[in-house]
């Protein structure tokens, strides 16, 4: 989008700058001395390497003797986690009592006793007490962000000698906070607001949701658990940091910088390289975490003072990973397709971030180029949840900090009526129609009940198969000019449900050509183990027929001429009217041409072994990616044939 491209060229250099600088780690009281005020500041740039150091060697010189450090070798055998102990008669469960003000909200206080002190932090038995405040005037306190998974509750904590059942991620990433702390008071949303299904729980849950734009902006620090980790996960974490401080030494201005370069460069190629052990590269194990997918996390960190990663015994700055994950920011000389896919697992989390940070100094929102339509359709777009609901309430707080208004949290009313009151919000602020070019087929219609207009929010482009098609779709293109001069009217109905609007009739659809059926379970997007080259083999399956309407349009010329004609007319229409998104520099419509014009050829080969060959005649080996059984051309070589001039 328009907006993300802005936000990267405008913040590039003001982070660039902010990564070189120095400075310390200051701890919050509360982080082991909850009843000792504590001042957090935070000046907005990025920390460097030996910030997280320093926030590592926090643990270890805090932590009480004989408790496990940061520092230190894991141990080599997994030590097991205590059982969920049974509740009885003896122990009753855990039980809520009202909070007292409406602005109020609990905060766990997480503690590790006496006995435990040598205790390896993944078998601590997990004991705290509840401590309600007002968000007004609140201690100091971290706040959670990790992933629910499965919602079973096969562990334990105990509140106040109660036990309350929890998740099995709830309970790792509660551990993992204790690793070289005696205790936290830390907000944890699946322990701090009543899950309960009773009326009273509802409508508790439905204030507390409204209100966690404010929670996770007064948190001192938003901590993420991405995974308790694995092999594989302690390489990325170390190709991430590996990435920045070659970074950084780029960066800095001196003798070094060139050689600072030529090591970035190196470490990018290694990061990237497809191996066996790591067949998209050694970011995938991270970056491909459900955390990264989540819809309730973006706000989680878009809304934070300052955002820490762990996995495992590893931990990462939020810019850590936004500074490995963004190939284009030195540039890395080799960029391509696969290099410039990682940065958009965090890169709308930072946009918003960042328009937060720049509306809150007072910049208005119209600065940005971004609507309430772009935001909520993008993140539903990328983005997964659980309940379809959340999918709207999952951004009911960002979307208040910038000045939009979304339908308040209810979970007692129907999809239908949520994602309808959010589509006409979108109208009403955006003041215009694009919401309905973004509504795509009817399977939300099916589903849900929805309106034809409504789009269904519940998908995520990770599921699209052939079976589950996309129910949104997303454009950049700001010139469409069919009306003309005339101005658009719109009024809704009083049923709730029904859009009126005013139409002209354009013309009238002949002929449509076969659907790109994709099945991203077989791609990276997926998550699939390697890419089997399923989109390759769909799209040229459909391609000559796309390449059949456009010649029905061409029937006044013959020959190459119409060929011609119908290819010019299928890169316009494909390309919507813009120049290709994430290109450093867009490639001209003349070489988009010749590379459909191989797609077309190959659609129409009987050969079998001819159709996977998707490459230009000049492509040489290092030029072509190998995915599945298809040679794929690498078009970007162009580009990187300009940077690496540039850099020279």
């Amino acid at each position: 989008m328009k907006w993300l491209k802005r936000l990267s060229r405008r913040t590039k250099e003001s982070s660039d700058a902010g990564t070189g600088g120095s400075g310390t780690s200051q701890r919050a009281a509360v982080d082991h001395h909850v009843d000792t005020p504590g001042q957090v500041t935070t000046n907005g740039q990025p920390p460097t390497c030996a910030e997280e150091r320093a926030e590592e060697l926090e643990a270890a010189t805090t932590a009480t003797p004989g408790t496990e450090t940061c520092n230190e070798q894991q141990p080599t055998a997994e030590p097991t986690p205590p059982p969920a102990p049974a509740t009885t008669s003896k122990r009753k469960p855990f039980a809520y009592t009202p909070l007292k003000q409406p602005r109020n909200f609990r905060i766990l206080h997480l503690q590790r006793r006496l006995r435990d002190l040598r205790t390896d932090h993944r078998a601590l038995p997990l004991e705290g007490s509840i401590v309600e405040a007002s968000l007004d005037n609140p201690p100091e306190y971290f706040a959670l962000s990790y992933t629910w998974g499965d919602a079973t509750p096969v562990a334990c904590i105990t509140i106040s000698g109660a036990p309350l059942a929890i998740t099995a991620s709830c309970a790792a990433a509660l551990r993992r906070m204790l690793r070289g702390k005696t205790e936290r008071l830390i907000w944890v949303d699946s322990i701090c607001i009543n899950q309960a299904a009773d009326a009273a729980a509802r409508a508790e849950r439905n204030t507390q949701v409204a209100m966690m734009e404010d929670v996770y902006r007064r948190a001192v620090k938003v901590l993420v658990h991405l995974s308790e980790g694995t092999e594989a996960t302690d390489v990325a974490c170390q190709a991430i940091k590996s990435l920045q401080a070659a970074y950084l030494k780029a960066k800095v201005a001196g003798p070094l910088q060139a050689e600072g370069r030529v090591e970035y460069e190196r470490v990018a190629d290694d990061v990237l390289a497809y191996t066996p052990e790591f067949p998209y590269g050694k970011l995938y194990p991270v970056l491909s975490l459900p955390w990264f997918r989540r819809t309730w996390v973006f706000q989680e960190v878009a809304l934070a003072k300052d955002v820490m990663f762990y996995c495992g015994a590893s931990m990462m700055h939020f810019w850590t990973l936004i500074i490995a994950a963004d190939f284009t920011r030195l540039p890395y000389s080799k960029l391509n397709s696969e290099s410039l896919h990682w940065r958009q697992y965090l890169e709308r989390h930072h946009a918003v971030q960042e328009f937060v940070r720049r509306h809150e100094a007072g910049e208005p929102v119209s600065n940005f180029g971004m609507s309430l339509l772009s935001l909520v359709a993008g993140v539903a777009l990328s983005l997964e949840a659980g309940r379809p609901h959340d999918k709207i309430y999952g951004l009911y707080g960002v979307c208040a900090r910038l000045g939009f208004r979304l339908p308040d949290p209810d979970y007692d009313k129907p999809v239908a009526v949520v994602y309808t009151e959010a589509a006409r919000a979108i109208v009403q602020h955006d003041a215009n129609l694009d919401i309905l070019s973004v509504t795509e087929g009817s399977a939300g219609a099916a589903a849900f009940g929805l309106p034809s207009w409504v789009p269904d929010f519940s998908g995520s482009i990770h599921r699209w198969t052939p079976d589950n098609p996309p129910h949104l779709h997303l454009t950049t293109r700001t010139d469409k000019r069919v009306s003309g001069d005339s101005s658009w009217t719109y009024d809704f109905l009083p049923d709730g449900r029904s859009l009126r609007v005013r139409g002209r009739r354009l013309d009238i659809i002949v002929a449509v050509g076969t659907p790109w059926k994709t099945d991203h379970s077989t791609t990276l997007l997926g998550n699939a183990v390697e890419n089997s080259g399923q989109y390759a083999d769909s799209l040229v399956a459909c391609i000559g027929t796309w390449h059949a309407v456009a010649q029905q349009q061409r029937k006044g010329r013959s020959g190459d001429d119409a060929d011609a004609d119908a290819v010019a007319a299928l890169v316009r229409v494909l390309l919507n009217g813009e120049a290709p998104k994430h290109r450093l520099e867009p490639l001209s419509n003349a070489t988009i041409a010749r590379c459909l014009a191989v797609l077309i050829e190959r659609a129409h080969t009987p050969d079998s072994v001819q159709r996977t060959r998707l490459v230009l005649p000049e492509d040489t080996l290092a030029d072509v990616n190998f995915v599945g059984n298809f040679w794929i051309m690498q078009v970007l070589a162009l580009e990187r044939d300009r940077n690496n001039k540039r850099l020279r």
